[in-house]
């Protein structure tokens, strides 16, 4: 819906400064002193006879109850609310610019992360790479597994080769991941049973598969996250990793199954050391 152009003027002046001077200083100006004038110079008389009131005191007592009125209706009603809702269905004011955060994915994305679920046939692994496969997309995964999915893993991968992903770089069970903490050591792909749970070892595994990103020449907004298959302590670190805007996440939808959603999160967490005991 197109604006009315004179409160595009009077909201935006680099519009049309002149214009936005002209309407703003001299006529509002010009308007607002005709209009005073003309009610202190009718009442003034009235306060005088009827409740025989300085014209000093007066408009002191006038101005200090408007403003108690304004502040009133503004803070402790919806009138403003109501009055934007308005101006804006007639087209006076923009509406405010609404964003969706999840949204059903359509693209393809070159890289992509999974956690690794038990089920050895339809996992939610198996969903997500089979829809980032489309024209070929796909050119590298990682796939985060346990003990308890780790031949879940090693089936899926099959069966996928032998269904066209042959030129896909799989990354799973005992692949070496960079710890981006501790240089001298590396990660596993295979979590092991105790770190299962942990947010904090899965937050790092996923740390290093993004410098694996950097290294193999992707960008990590070429790198997409699917948080769907794994434990809720692996969910957990899997998103604290990718809560940067540039590392984009999808999930697979439950209630418009197999529809895959991408989420758009964009935070900045600051690490805290913790005490010692």
């Amino acid at each position: 819906m197109k604006r009315n152009p004179i409160i595009e003027i009077l909201a935006d002046p680099t519009k049309s400064f002149l214009a936005n001077f002209v309407l703003g200083t001299l006529v509002f100006t010009l308007v607002s002193d005709g209009l005073s004038d003309l009610f202190w110079d009718g009442l003034n008389s009235w306060a005088k006879t009827q409740l025989w009131m300085s014209e000093g005191l007066f408009r002191f007592s006038v101005s200090f109850g408007l403003i108690l009125l304004v502040l009133a209706v503004i803070y402790l009603t919806n009138f403003t609310r109501w009055v934007r809702s308005q101006l804006t269905n007639i087209g006076w004011i923009a509406g405010p610019i609404t964003t969706s955060n999840v949204f059903p994915l359509e693209r393809a994305y070159p890289g992509l992360i999974v956690l690794m679920s038990p089920k050895m046939q339809d996992s939610p692994a198996e969903i997500a790479i089979r829809h980032h496969l489309q024209n070929n997309t796909l050119k590298v995964c990682w796939i985060i597994c346990t003990h308890q999915s780790r031949e879940a893993a090693r089936a899926m991968v099959d069966r996928l080769k032998r269904s066209g992903a042959e030129a896909v770089r799989f990354y799973y069970d005992s692949d070496p991941i960079e710890d981006v903490e501790l240089r001298d050591r590396s990660l596993s792909l295979l979590v092991p049973d105790n770190q299962v749970d942990d947010p904090n070892h899965i937050r790092k595994l996923v740390e290093g598969i993004y410098a694996d990103v950097r290294r193999i020449g992707l960008d990590e907004s070429e790198v997409i996250a699917d948080y769907t298959g794994g434990t809720k302590g692996m969910t957990a670190g899997l998103l604290l990793a990718c809560t940067k805007p540039e590392r984009p996440l999808q999930y697979l939808s439950q209630v418009n199954y197999p529809q895959i959603m991408a989420v758009q999160v964009a935070y900045r967490l600051k690490q805290r050391q913790q005490a010692n005991p």
